[in-house]
């Protein structure tokens, strides 16, 4: 009986017959070479086949690279620097070859085509404000990094650019004249991204090598793609309907999308209701979010990225420099290895305009930050400092004293291990609500590396600490300063993990209160003052004092507020 497709089975029966003659003839001519001889072809052909396949999987491979080339690329915006005139020199590199990176982030609060609610009224229309602008300094060596806000309000010069294409009947021929004060958020609304680059090079005499311009679209995106994000809201909490839109209760929340854009929109709720209270909430977030990336392996899992960048791509303007596969993998790359406590957040030194409270000016110390950077060099007062020295690729302690810390420094363990170095997921073994993530909050700011886990079946009467092999040392540093947590080892997990049970400390439990402002870049420090934040410091420190209302014009009654 001949099955459908028994021909094709036939065939093969006879080639396997005829290989099998030719074989059994040339051993009875030879004897055992016609067996090596029929062995040889059979071995051709599986090689044939194997050589097939392997090609079909590379076309595959590469069809699919171009496919994401072109998916990714292929709609992010790319703007040339190379028509900028009048630059500073470019950064030189260390002893070693290493050179510096300097990258300006925009926040792009244009209107155009962009979701969500409370985005303002008409008079938004055809804006591209830079309401968000940080300059990150990446050091040579890579070992820490400092990330300057700029404030929107700021009055600084801006060079003569060419206008921003879509604004009234300008075009790239039209030039937008140079002024010798205005805010700094109308650069990029006047010119686009180069011109804001061009104003951040004549106001710091720093060579910007690269920027990246998000809108709300690819934030909103982005905040969902990770997760979400932690923050901390300081008692009473934000009560904002009227502008942001963001009502928001004391304590550790996560934030993704539309909350989280309200987030780092809001400053009539937060502070005295000007842009530099707003500007310390921002700082917060990006060390959350940059923590989470770097913890939980966004940084090195190239899928993830993928899908991130893919995301986002259409939102995303960059340099013409950054608009290839090969820069943005060296630039995840530069950063992937950066221990968040060596990263510095800082406000450029500002004073209020004594001519218009509602704008600031340089203040002092303003062009010292920008010569440290220049230099290279870890601004006084930081945890870099303390640990590089200041000066550029010095070893700690081969030469200047150490500077004060921008944070306590990290707590060390009997077990010797830094709580600095503990990495651990915080899971909720009682079924309280935001339990683990208060308990992140208090861990962060004893240094330690804790993120949210989620909620264990049951009730866990007993804080318990499991880790996997190898990490006995780490555990111990952690349970030393849980009191009445119990040590178990256990293959099954994949990192060190809290329970927290009904034993558990009030510091861990209770919510987390925000710490005194800091105002200085570290206490003892002379010589740079700034706001700052270092990026190992908790959430719940160092934040702004929200107001009481929601700040909608002229109402001085205090709202209700709305926990959540």
């Amino acid at each position: 009986m001949v099955a459908d497709g028994g021909p094709e089975a036939g065939e093969a029966r006879e080639d396997g017959a005829d290989e099998g003659a030719a074989g059994a003839a040339a051993g009875a001519a030879g004897g055992g070479s016609g067996r090596s001889e029929a062995r040889a072809a059979r071995r051709r052909r599986r090689l044939k086949i194997v050589g097939v396949g392997a090609a079909g999987v590379l076309v595959v491979a590469v069809g699919l690279g171009a496919y994401g080339y072109e998916r990714i690329f292929g709609r992010i915006q790319s703007i040339s620097l190379s028509g900028l005139t009048h630059r500073p020199a470019a950064s030189k590199p260390n002893a070693e070859g290493q050179t510096p990176l300097n990258i300006l982030v925009l926040g792009s609060q244009t209107r155009d085509g962009q979701h969500g609610v409370n985005l303002g009224n008409s008079s938004k229309n055809g804006t591209n404000l830079s309401d968000t602008a940080m300059l990150v300094h990446l050091s040579a060596d890579r070992r820490w990094s400092v990330v300057a806000s700029i404030p929107r309000d700021l009055i600084v010069p801006r060079p003569q650019c060419n206008a921003r294409i879509g604004i009234g009947n300008r075009t790239s021929a039209t030039l937008v004249p140079g002024s010798d004060g205005d805010m700094f958020d109308a650069a990029m609304s006047l010119g686009g991204p180069s011109c804001a680059v061009a104003t951040v090079e004549e106001t710091t005499g720093i060579r910007v090598d690269h920027f990246v311009e998000i809108d709300f679209n690819a934030f909103q995106q982005l905040t969902d793609d990770v997760g979400g994000v932690r923050v901390c809201v300081p008692p009473p909490g934000i009560n904002d309907p009227d502008y942001s839109g963001l009502v928001l209760g004391p304590g550790v929340h996560t934030v993704s999308g539309p909350q989280a854009l309200e987030f780092v929109r809001d400053r009539h709720g937060i502070g005295d209701g000007t842009d530099l209270g707003r500007i310390r909430m921002q700082q917060m977030f990006t060390s959350s979010l940059f923590r989470k990336l770097s913890s939980n392996g966004t940084l090195t899992d190239p899928v993830t990225l993928f899908r991130i960048a893919s995301d986002v791509a259409a939102n995303l303007t960059v340099d013409s420099g950054l608009d290839s596969p090969t820069a943005m993998v060296s630039l995840v790359g530069s950063v992937k290895d950066l221990n968040s406590r060596y990263m510095q957040y800082i406000t450029a030194p500002y004073e209020f305009d004594p001519l218009d409270r509602n704008r600031v000016v340089p203040g002092q110390d303003f062009a010292q930050v920008w010569n440290d950077l220049r230099a290279d060099e870890p601004l006084p007062g930081s945890a870099a400092a303390t640990a590089f020295g200041t000066t550029a690729g010095a070893d700690p302690g081969a030469g200047a004293a150490p500077a004060a810390s921008a944070s306590p420094s990290p707590s060390t363990s009997p077990t010797g291990v830094p709580l600095s170095a503990v990495e651990v997921t915080v899971d909720d073994g009682t079924g309280t609500p935001g339990l683990a993530a208060n308990a992140v909050a208090a861990l962060d700011a004893q240094g330690v590396r804790a993120t949210v886990g989620g909620d264990v079946p049951g009730s866990n009467p007993t804080t318990e600490i499991t880790y996997p092999a190898g990490q006995a040392a780490e555990a111990g540093a952690l349970a030393a300063d849980i009191p009445g947590a119990v040590l178990r080892a256990d293959p099954g997990v994949q990192r060190l993990t809290l329970v927290l049970g009904g034993n558990a400390p009030a510091n861990l439990t209770n919510t987390p209160t925000p710490g005194p402002s800091s105002s200085a870049i570290g206490s003892a420090s002379p010589s740079v003052g700034a706001e700052s934040r270092s990026g190992d410091e908790s959430i719940c420190s160092s934040l702004p004092t929200p107001v009481d209302y929601g700040g909608a014009p002229g109402d001085q009654q205090p709202l209700p507020r709305v926990a959540g």
